[in-house]
């Protein structure tokens, strides 16, 4: 239950399913995709604990939730993020809401999900530099991308997925840039009509695309994807 509700979540955010896949191998191999999970404490009442306030959930030092979460800062704005939303601290959708909103200020792993056309980069960007877990090491790395492989099998292939778009087509001259934003270098331009593959697209409507064999950027003002 909790594999497809994270992948949906995922997919809506990221509309790439190797970047989807690669977010999820590293959140099994932190909390098995529990929201509940709770590692640094025996009480079997923990989340409920937190909730009713009665244990201090931000100084505990117990790592909590699908994404382990544990620093005092991160926690306490999970916490105030429950609170807001009147939401068990323990809620899946409110946990994914968080970690996508925590993302946004992790340029590099936001990035290498975005634009992902393989599933073993953006695992290790993800663990590098969003997860920072204390083991780095290659079989560390490998059994995340091994989950990752898993549930891009599961999913990026089951017809109740939604289906991805493959193509970004100009409806314009459209300038291909470096990044996702005019603050970018250009590399190229996308004449109106043509198209080229698409890989992802950000929150502010841009498009990435495959170009010269590197992934670049075109504005959503001036193209549409297609299928």
């Amino acid at each position: 239950m909790n594999e497809k509700a994270i992948w949906d979540f995922l997919m809506e955010k990221t509309n790439n399913p190797y970047g989807t896949a690669a977010i999820m191998g590293n959140l099994m191999a932190e909390s098995s995709l529990n929201p509940l999970n709770a590692t640094g404490t025996k009480n079997p009442s923990y989340t409920q604990d937190v909730d009713n306030g009665i244990i201090d959930f931000v100084g505990d030092n117990v790592a909590y939730g699908i994404a382990q979460w544990r620093y005092w800062s991160r926690k306490e704005k999970l916490l105030e993020l429950s609170k807001k939303k009147r939401k068990s601290v323990g809620d899946l959708s409110l946990q994914l809401e968080f970690l996508w909103s925590e993302l946004q200020s992790h340029k590099t792993a936001l990035n290498a999900v975005l634009t992902a056309t393989d599933i073993r980069t953006p695992s290790d960007i993800f663990m590098l530099k969003y997860e920072k877990p204390g083991n780095t090491g290659e079989k560390a790395r490998q059994k995340r991308a091994t989950y990752a492989h898993q549930y891009f099998n599961s999913f990026a292939k089951n017809p109740d997925t939604k289906p991805g778009y493959h193509q970004v087509t100009a409806t314009a001259n459209v300038n291909i840039r470096l990044g996702n934003d005019t603050s970018y270098d250009k590399a190229g331009v996308l004449r109106a009509g043509y198209s080229a593959q698409w890989v992802a697209t950000s929150e502010n409507n841009w498009y990435a695309i495959k170009y010269e064999d590197k992934v670049c950027w075109v504005s959503g003002e001036f193209a549409k994807l297609t299928q």
